[in-house]
């Protein structure tokens, strides 16, 4: 009895070792997948806002307080749209963005559609999350499109449906949502208008954690079992951009501490009130918004004249929209083999291209304007201004 009491003993204190270690990997790991966001570093405001200068503009706009928007896109750019998506465990879908600004711009704040001579405009917000998103599926499509801003503040989630037109949705077939480079399966913009109609959008938000896909459905899409991978927070966005990670998502989410330079703003957290210090002379009545504290000018790469630049800009143009339009032109043409959604017939398809090509010429529209136009007068296509001898 006693050396059954003892190896029975023995046993037991083995099980307890082994929970000892096992149980709280295991409870360590799901609390870093709920719990952990940006624990690796923290950077200010401030840093946040000289990191972006290299790829954008910040804006002072008297309701929203400092807005960013991007330099020297290309024409048809649009957010979420050069990368691809990932699912993260804890997280759900997490954008996996191509562009050196993405850390920022597709993890924190929101984008909006600021009109045709203004384009899609940036909106900050201190809340890390895999990706703000709104989505919808049907007909064998999935769509996503940016998630819009609620109010000037901090940024609220809108699980119900958004009134984002057609156009500003990416479209793609089921089976391509999580493949390299997606924005090469999108269907082209000028279709949207005839297929957004036959999806349901679907958003499901807990926390920052994206769950609107039901599970099975990415299962399908994966075929190759789970696609989730485990997150791990690093300390610099270079270290995103890392090759091989070997089964796991590199994410960069600093906590944002402190505030902005005041930029007029009603609500934005990027705006800080600096208290006056004593006995200094009254600030005037109406100052002009300043610029950031970091502030620099980004030299160009490659001198050029405006009028060199304004040719590039329109050359750019030119190739982007025969470019749409031979890709509208191929779906057209495969459509009576595979029609794009059910309702569809060789009946309703005069009436369907007359659609497409009229959305089409309402994308040029919108694109020239923009090579003129941009934030405040600025264009997002331009090259950064030129210095004057």
């Amino acid at each position: 009895m006693t050396r059954v009491a003892l190896a029975s003993f023995g046993v037991l204190r083995m099980v307890v070792a082994v929970a000892a270690v096992v149980l709280p990997l295991a409870l360590g790991r799901a609390a870093h997948a709920q719990g952990a966001i940006g624990v690796a570093t923290s950077i200010t405001v401030q840093q946040f806002m000289t990191d972006l200068n290299n790829y954008g503009t910040w804006i002072s706009d008297r309701e929203w307080g400092w807005v960013w928007q991007p330099r020297g896109v290309l024409p048809g750019w649009r957010p979420y749209t050069q990368g691809q998506w990932l699912v993260a465990e804890g997280f759900g879908m997490y954008w996996q963005s191509y562009e050196p600004f993405g850390w920022a711009v597709y993890h924190y704040g929101r984008w909006a559609w600021w009109g045709d001579s203004r384009g899609w405009v940036w909106i900050p917000d201190k809340t890390w999350g895999p990706g703000w998103v709104n989505w919808a599926y049907g007909e064998g499509y999935i769509a996503w499109t940016p998630m819009p801003p609620s109010a000037p503040g901090p940024q609220a989630v809108q699980n119900g449906p958004v009134k984002s037109a057609p156009w500003m949705w990416n479209i793609v077939p089921q089976a391509s949502l999580l493949t390299s480079n997606v924005w090469q399966w999108a269907v082209p913009s000028a279709r949207n208008v005839n297929i957004f109609p036959h999806l349901e959008q679907h958003t499901v938000y807990s926390g920052v954690s994206d769950y609107s896909l039901p599970k099975d459905m990415v299962l399908a899409i994966s075929g190759s079992g789970d696609p989730a991978q485990p997150v791990t927070f690093v300390m610099t966005p270079l270290d995103v951009t890392r090759g091989d990670t070997r089964g796991t998502i590199l994410a960069y989410a600093p906590v944002l501490t402190g505030a902005a330079q005041a930029a007029g703003g009603q609500g934005n957290q990027f705006r800080n009130v600096i208290p006056t210090p004593p006995k200094a002379p009254p600030p005037p009545s109406a100052p002009k918004p300043p610029l950031p504290p970091t502030w620099r000018a980004v030299p160009p790469s490659q001198g050029c004249t405006e009028q060199q630049a304004e040719a590039r800009q329109q050359q750019l143009l030119a190739v982007y929209r025969h470019g749409e339009a031979q890709r509208l032109a191929l779906a057209q043409s495969i459509d009576p083999y595979s029609p794009p959604v059910s309702g569809w017939s060789l009946d309703n398809a005069p009436k369907w291209n007359a659609n497409e090509g009229a959305e089409l010429e309402a994308q040029h529209q919108r694109e020239q304007a923009l090579t003129t136009g941009g934030a405040y007068g600025g264009s997002p296509y331009a090259a950064p201004p030129q210095p004057q001898n």
